[in-house]
């Protein structure tokens, strides 16, 4: 695609800016089963799209295939729908503007077809001798993906950058008596020949056969840990309760509470898409606005929300710089990055100690049915473990946690050590409550 030839066309077409997307996406997958590689799936996808304000509209086209000789005609079908845009959509192209460039400090080596198959091999060999009780590894592979993103437009922007990431997944099956469970287990990998093959099966397989004690329990109120997994969970499922348009559209439960304090004063929560401990980072969003830090909340109140270009015009205020796309054939909006619940200073055996007794909540599930954003309920099957006299007892599954987030976040005891990004861009650490209503037997 001839960049500069585009934006000359769109010049002399009359649209008075002109803006041009372009992402890339290369990848390998391999899975292995019984013993064997299963698929190997590999993947090279360039997309376009191009947006361009004509009469104060903006119009937007995603394009499967560039045909640099079809420009005009492409062009044309942009300027007709512009015109036919009624709306008042206050979305712009930007300005380039100068920013703090941020590299990203992770050093992935790319591993060669052999020596995955060889660590693929040698892992399910491992996890079936770990113990008797595993009865099936079902699944087990290898991901890894790259992506480079550029914006390129009318007023001199031009925005490069590129990511990676490359991990393992495995389950097993476990069996023992008439009780069947299972469970799994993920791990970034930068270099395949520093992996603790070992550490990680031992890992799997012991959260996997300790779910064969699994029982439900009675319905209580109950201090409750959230694990940092859960956690994130949770947290995940309702930011949208700072994202500046939701609140702009007045739908967002915490619209009006901007410098009120919405939450326990131990909940600092901070998004920055520039923090080098996320395994990835963006020093600008898809409409190559410069991204920040931006302090959400502050030792519990609301202190700032989220904001892309168009939202942040509705309200009168300056993009926080979290326009994303979710594909490149997709509109931007609103979206966190790296955006986590600053950690306190106690391990999660320290806090289970110091509850003496209650529950740990590890997993949630059901979470886009068991939850209501407006009003922040939700109501969430789960599965965790008893703490008694400040130890870990056994497993508990088949169970539902409830409770109101707000109300949930303003209950807080204490905040875990244990921030955990790994492949997150929304993360918490493990979380310590007064209680939750717990429903079981």
């Amino acid at each position: 695609m001839n960049k500069e030839k585009w934006i000359q066309c769109a010049n002399e077409k009359g649209f008075e800016s002109f803006e041009i997307y372009q992402s890339q996406q290369k990848g390998r997958s391999v899975t292995w089963f019984d013993g064997q590689m299963e698929t190997l799936t590999t993947n090279n996808i360039l997309g376009t799209s191009i947006r361009g304000v004509y009469q104060g509209n903006m119009a937007y086209l995603a394009l499967e295939k560039v045909e640099d000789e079809k420009m005009g005609e492409v062009l044309d079908s942009l300027k007709e729908q512009a015109q036919t845009i009624t709306s008042t959509d206050l979305a712009k192209i930007r300005k380039p503007e100068k920013y703090e460039m941020v590299k990203n400090t992770h050093h992935w080596v790319e591993p060669s077809m052999e020596e995955i198959k060889a660590c693929l091999e040698s892992l399910g060999k491992k996890l079936l001798a770990y113990d008797s009780r595993i009865i099936q590894v079902a699944s087990l592979g290898w991901e890894q993906s790259s992506q480079t993103r550029e914006i390129i437009n009318s007023y001199g922007m031009q925005e490069k950058d590129a990511d990676c990431v490359q991990y393992l997944v495995a389950s097993v099956v476990v069996k023992e008596n008439d009780i069947v469970m299972d469970d799994y287990e993920i791990e970034v990998i930068e270099n395949l020949k520093h992996f603790d093959s070992d550490a990680f099966v031992a890992k799997l397989c012991q959260k996997a056969l300790f779910q064969l004690s699994a029982t439900s329990m009675p319905s209580q109120s109950c201090p409750v840990i959230f694990s940092n997994k859960a956690m994130t969970s949770l947290l995940s499922s309702f930011m949208g309760l700072f994202n500046g348009d939701l609140i702009y559209k007045g739908i967002s439960p915490i619209k009006d509470k901007l410098n009120q304090t919405i939450f326990s004063n131990k909940i600092t929560i901070i998004d920055d898409p520039k923090n080098s401990d996320c395994l990835s980072i963006a020093n600008f969003d898809d409409e190559g606005c410069p991204t920040q830090r931006t302090v959400l909340v502050h030792d519990g109140v609301f202190a700032n929300m989220l904001l892309d270009t168009s939202s942040a015009t509705r309200l009168h205020l300056e993009s926080t710089g979290n326009g994303f796309k979710s594909s490149y054939a997709s509109d931007v909006s609103v979206q966190p990055m790296n955006c986590c619940i600053q950690p306190g200073k106690k391990s999660l055996e320290t806090m289970c100690q110091e509850m003496g007794d209650g529950l740990v909540i590890d997993d949630l599930q059901g979470l886009h049915a068991g939850l209501d954003f407006v009003t922040t309920n939700f109501s969430l099957q789960c599965n965790g473990y008893l703490i008694k006299n400040g130890r870990k007892e056994k497993a508990i599954r088949l169970i539902t946690v409830a409770d109101s987030f707000l109300h949930l976040m303003n209950q807080v005891v204490e905040v875990g050590n244990d921030l955990d990004w790994k492949y997150h861009t929304v993360a918490s650490p493990s979380i310590r409550f007064k209680e939750c209503a717990i429903s079981g037997d």
